[in-house]
């Protein structure tokens, strides 16, 4: 992904925790003595019932860590890479409808046997990235809706999070009138059958992140996406490294702009350096950390939620701190990441 302050990836699986701030008074994101006032209404969204994120042990990512693990000598590093292992991350879905298809119906029959709830990462929309290190996404309109319609009908009606086009509509305020109308359009699509064809399925329309959109213009492009209902969720610094005292006051700002409550999910997956605000490189930054874990359970009624949603140690793109193309794993920049 391209972005200002922002960052690159492809595919993943999640990780969540709440605040109690958040839990007791709303979103507030900015509130608890700072003096925000949140609109009182609590949206009304498609959810599943709160239980503990998939973890998919068994996919290559994991494999990836547990064959760095022999090589780690230095014990906090182990300890970390040892944490990892045992943390759900979101599962980006692939271009291929058949291949996509697969993976939700493989997912939803894990977490099924598990009890537990898969989280997938919709990325396809024609021209992601704006063509950048990870460009791609469907051939066109047409094509994208098809691939929507596919994701919505293999998840049904089963549990299931999708976090839905990261980038995509901060990325629309680049673009011309006539394909910032197109996009907006299709996301309208997007957000409109996930919410009518899927009861358990939490949406989180992505925005962006802090330094990107000011918040009256992201609220106008909520509206133009779902002008009859409300969005109820956003997710925010995917891919990115953003302190989350600054996300989490953005995320109020938007609400304030856009008047209606919002429930929010934080990409915590490369934020958790000490110095992370300085880091204004978005591709592979030396000096990037793994962000903090403290929960791998979703709770449907909590307003703020923090996820691994970015994959830990796969790459932005050939820059920065790594030579592989985006969203293939790097271990070398893993274990920096881990240091």
């Amino acid at each position: 992904m391209r972005r200002r302050g922002r960052s690159g990836w492809d595919r993943s699986r999640v990780l969540r925790v709440g605040t109690v701030c958040a839990a007791v008074v709303g979103l507030t994101l900015s509130g608890c003595g700072r003096g925000a006032v949140a609109p009182a209404e609590r949206p009304e969204r498609n959810a599943p019932a709160s239980g503990e994120y998939l973890l998919a042990s068994s996919d290559k990512y994991y494999a990836d860590l547990r064959a760095t693990l022999p090589s780690v000598t230095d014990p906090r590093v182990r300890a970390n890479l040892e944490r990892l292992i045992r943390t759900p991350v979101a599962e980006w879905l692939p271009r291929d409808l058949d291949i996509t298809a697969g993976t939700v119906r493989q997912d939803i029959a894990r977490a099924r046997a598990a009890g537990s709830i898969p989280m997938f990462v919709a990325y396809g929309i024609p021209g992601r990235d704006l063509h950048g290190e990870s460009g791609g996404g469907q051939a066109g309109g047409d094509a994208y809706r098809q691939w929507i319609a596919g994701v919505s009908d293999e998840i049904g009606g089963n549990p299931a999070i999708v976090v839905l086009e990261p980038d995509a509509l901060a990325h629309a305020t680049e673009m011309s009138d006539a394909d910032r109308a197109a996009r907006l359009s299709l996301l309208g699509f997007a957000y409109a059958r996930l919410l009518q064809n899927n009861p358990q399925t939490a949406v989180y329309l992505d925005v962006g992140n802090s330094t990107w959109v000011d918040p009256a213009r992201v609220a106008d492009m909520l509206r133009t996406v779902s002008p009859g209902k409300p969005v109820a969720g956003i997710s925010l610094n995917v891919a990115n490294r953003r302190p989350d005292d600054e996300i989490r006051s953005y995320a109020t700002r938007i609400e304030q702009a856009y008047g209606h409550q919002l429930f929010v999910m934080i990409d915590s997956s490369v934020n958790g350096a000490p110095n992370t605000a300085d880091l204004l490189d978005w591709c592979n930054p030396q000096g990037q950390r793994v962000g903090t874990l403290p929960s791998t359970r979703f709770d449907r009624d909590i307003m703020v939620e923090h996820a691994f949603i970015k994959t830990p140690g796969q790459s932005d793109g050939r820059c920065g701190t790594s030579a592989e193309p985006a969203g293939e794993f790097d271990r070398q920049l893993l274990l920096d990441q881990l240091s």
